[in-house]
């Protein structure tokens, strides 16, 4: 399973639900190295993780709906076990 640091959430308008954005060097944690990667969300829902240089570092871009599903997080630990997805709370 692999792992990034503590990631500040943002919630950028007009972002679809199932797509999430990082800088590719947050990607690289996850040992993620193309533009584009289709992940399962936790709730078994297919994703797209998008490596995005305009993305800030240390950042995870997220849909509104999705942030409030998982709870409204200020900042987030993304981690990557096969193609599954888990995002919660960083503590």
């Amino acid at each position: 399973m692999r792992k990034t640091g503590a990631l500040r959430v943002l919630c950028p308008h007009g972002l679809p639900e199932s797509r999430l954005n990082l800088h590719p060097n947050e990607g690289a944690d996850l040992g993620m190295m193309t533009l584009s990667n289709s992940v399962t969300l936790d709730e078994g829902e297919k994703g797209e993780v998008h490596l995005l240089n305009e993305c800030p570092r240390e950042t995870v871009e997220i849909s509104a709906k999705y942030w409030e599903r998982i709870g409204k997080p200020a900042r987030a630990v993304l981690s990557l076990d096969g193609d599954k997805l888990s995002i919660e709370p960083a503590k």
